[in-house]
């Protein structure tokens, strides 16, 4: 795999990011799910397959004094997330360990169970049965799954949130029942924002939240279309991705 990386701007240019040329490389995706969480100053945060570090570091870079821990098990990841968090000054808001999310609870010792405020993530999108793998390790490790994938994601953070915590997680639209089945067995308040690629289209991947503990119902949001029919950018979304603003999930 080519070890090449370049260096993007993201949050229009408020962030510089290394992110290899060839492999797994973070988007939209991320930049919404940061805008998704509703962090306080203070909160605890975890970010369950790190990556590069797009998503706290854009969560950090929009609410002060957050205390961040990730855990990445790619290790060309985990060497370039340290060196994004040190480019963006965070060293003393993130800290980010090498660990398995589908491992034995028993290797996570470097963290408190119960813990964290929010929890949130952007698991592997695909099911590894249904899909040709990508030939590129860096990025299959990234987006396939298997069965058991978003009930191992899922169970790992339950185990460090606190009661009255939140997840949130990103996915292909194809997996929404899954994620709704999963969630609505342990948490409540449920909200679920799709997002659409374009005006008119249909739904390519979807926000999904909920609230340990908690006894509120299910609801949907509007939702969040990306590209108008000419082609342009809604003002909404541009200000999400320049400037990193929460959104009303």
């Amino acid at each position: 795999m080519s070890k090449i990386e370049t260096l993007d701007n993201f949050l229009g240019g408020k962030l510089k990011i290394y992110q290899l040329k060839e492999g797994f490389r973070a988007g939209h995706d991320s930049v919404l799910l940061a805008s998704a969480i509703k962090a306080f100053e203070g909160d605890s945060c975890l970010e369950l397959g790190f990556g590069t570090g797009v998503v706290s570091l854009c969560l950090a870079k929009r609410i002060p004094n957050l205390d961040i821990v990730g855990i990445e098990n790619d290790i060309e990841m985990l060497k370039i997330s340290k060196k994004n968090i040190e480019l963006n000054n965070f060293k003393k808001n993130i800290k980010v360990f090498a660990g398995d999310i589908e491992g034995k609870i028993e290797n996570y010792q470097f963290i408190k169970r119960q813990s964290f405020d929010q929890i949130y993530a952007n698991p592997p999108y695909f099911i590894k049965e249904n899909l040709s793998e990508p030939s590129n390790k860096n990025k299959k490790i990234a987006n396939i799954g298997n069965k058991r994938t978003f009930d191992l994601w899922l169970k790992k953070a339950l185990t460090f949130s606190k009661s009255g915590g939140t997840i949130t997680f990103i996915n292909h639209i194809q997996n929404l029942p899954e994620m709704i089945f999963l969630f609505s067995k342990k948490l409540g308040d449920i909200k679920v924002t799709p997002i659409f690629p374009k005006k008119d289209e249909k739904a390519s991947r979807f926000i999904i939240s909920g609230v340990r503990d908690s006894k509120k119902p299910l609801s949907y949001n509007q939702g969040l279309i990306l590209t108008n029919k000419d082609g342009k950018i809604p003002k909404n979304i541009d200000n999400l991705l320049r400037n990193g603003i929460g959104f009303n999930h």
